[in-house]
């Protein structure tokens, strides 16, 4: 009879313990929510927010559905519709391609530095789209690929069917041509950019490189890799100290900024997407007020999962923060 009651005592204890802990957490959470609703009610525009942590289960959203400008976001759905024509032996890691003077293209970058008919590999191409943001190389990597409408039949296929990459690259001749279809291609790239999705659909895209889902196991663990090496990382992945590895991409439009990262914090991972538009403040400074707002947020959710952190990026951080150049 005693060791009866000791099991049902043991099992009582369990479940109040485990009943504790998810009343803890949801207060918590109630906690975060208010510091995150505070930082977008204060905000000159809007601000979408998608928030998964792995291990913990705690989801939190904010115009997580909504249609934001994706700015160079997008790149990552690039560099999976990459890697999937890679794993069925349609291109070549390794392949090499030239340089042509229609590739080069503005803004961030180092391709745009080089001689043209200087060739790159697949490889490197991947590698500067993603980590430099090179709009070059993002040119490059579209020919190869084939346009945008390989990037969206990946998207569609894999269930991101509000997340598009509006610009072709090269423009067909039929396009060209064609002043209906030129129109509809200008209306789409001047209401959103180079492309548009929605915070949740874009930390899902995340989320299915960190299980392993993009493409293959193997696939998935090179685009997390070379998400590991951000040039861009002012954002989410500046708020937390840099032994923790943070896989993250930015974005910029002119009245929109965005980041997205999967961060392997001690608490587990958790996966984290930002985006901005209808911005009043787009000055290309630190201190605009996107980019703090992003990085308020960044930082709410890093302490929130480890409060025992004291981390702040150390007092000087702005002398080597994102230059004219971005």
């Amino acid at each position: 009879m005693f060791h009866k009651f000791k099991k049902i005592s043991f099992y009582a204890l369990f479940i109040i313990l485990l009943t504790s802990n998810q009343i803890c957490f949801a207060s918590d959470l109630k906690d975060l929510q208010k510091k995150l609703e505070a930082i977008s009610k204060n905000f000159k525009g809007k601000i979408g927010v998608s928030l998964h942590h792995l291990k913990r289960g705690d989801r939190f959203d904010l115009l997580s559905d909504e249609k934001f400008p994706t700015g160079s976001t997008i790149k990552v759905a690039m560099l999976c519709a990459a890697m999937e024509k890679i794993q069925k032996g349609e291109l070549n890691y390794y392949q090499k391609f030239a340089l042509t003077e229609d590739d080069v293209g503005g803004g961030t970058g180092f391709l745009k530095n080089y001689q043209i008919g200087k060739q790159a590999t697949l490889k490197e191409l991947l590698h500067f789209m993603i980590t430099a943001s090179d709009n070059t190389a993002t040119r490059m990597v579209l020919k190869a690929v084939g346009s945008n409408k390989a990037i969206n039949d990946w998207l569609i296929k894999n269930n991101l069917r509000n997340t598009r990459l509006n610009v072709p690259y090269p423009v067909s001749e039929d396009v060209l041509k064609d002043e209906t279809a030129k129109g509809k291609l200008l209306e789409q790239y001047n209401q959103w950019g180079l492309g548009v999705s929605t915070p949740n659909e874009m930390r899902l895209l995340l989320e299915i490189i960190a299980e392993g889902k993009a493409v293959t196991v193997a696939a998935s663990d090179e685009i997390h890799r070379i998400l590991n090496h951000q040039y861009f990382d002012d954002g989410i992945a500046g708020q937390i100290p840099p032994s923790v590895v943070v896989a993250s991409k930015n974005g910029v439009e002119k009245q929109s900024r965005s980041d997205i990262a999967i961060v392997h914090a001690p608490s587990g991972t958790y996966i984290l997407a930002i985006y901005t538009k209808e911005a009043q403040d787009f000055r290309i400074t630190r201190d605009n007020e996107q980019d703090t707002a992003i990085r308020s947020i960044a930082r709410a959710v890093w302490q929130h999962y480890q409060p025992e952190s004291k981390y702040l990026p150390p007092t000087g951080t702005e002398k080597f923060s994102t230059g004219p150049d971005w």
